[in-house]
């Protein structure tokens, strides 16, 4: 790195010509140049007070607790839950406006604003496809038109 020393035997061909560089000038100026910015840097940082103009943002409001319907298959048939309540597959698209607004009390009484509220569906794996499409079914007779269907994240 910083020479090379001849290896013995005095022969009369002098040293070998050397082609690597010689970094020890660098690593001394790179110290120095730490040692510089480890006593400049605490000073370069200046208590002065200034006085902020206050944020006319609004907050964000928060997003509203999502809404769901579970479709399981038991030996009698077909039960459908809206949030954590039993109800009929006929009162399930009343039941879900009524889940999206106690969800959302920042929603106004608009019925627009309560059916562009995203409902998810979760079913058992062993639940007929025909009876979750009857429950879609059933949700887009009340106007909900954005429903996503929910699955089990089995990469774990």
């Amino acid at each position: 790195m910083a020479g090379k020393v001849s290896s013995g035997g005095g022969g009369g061909r002098g040293m070998d010509v050397n082609a690597d560089p010689n970094v020890i000038p660098f690593i001394d100026i790179m110290l120095v140049l730490l040692i510089i910015f480890m006593i400049a840097a605490p000073i370069s940082s200046v208590d002065i007070e200034v006085d902020m103009p206050t944020s006319k943002i609004q907050p964000s409001q928060r997003p509203p607790r999502p809404t769901w319907v579970s479709i399981t298959d038991s030996g009698a048939g077909m039960e459908v839950y809206v949030m954590n309540d039993a109800v009929a597959l006929a009162d399930v698209g009343q039941r879900t406006y009524e889940a999206v607004q106690d969800n959302t009390p920042l929603i106004r009484d608009d019925d627009f604003e309560v059916k562009d509220q995203r409902i998810y569906i979760r079913a058992d794996a062993n639940t007929a496809y025909r009876n979750v499409v009857r429950v879609m079914n059933q949700l887009q007779n009340r106007g909900f038109t954005k429903i996503g269907l929910v699955a089990e994240d089995r990469r774990r």
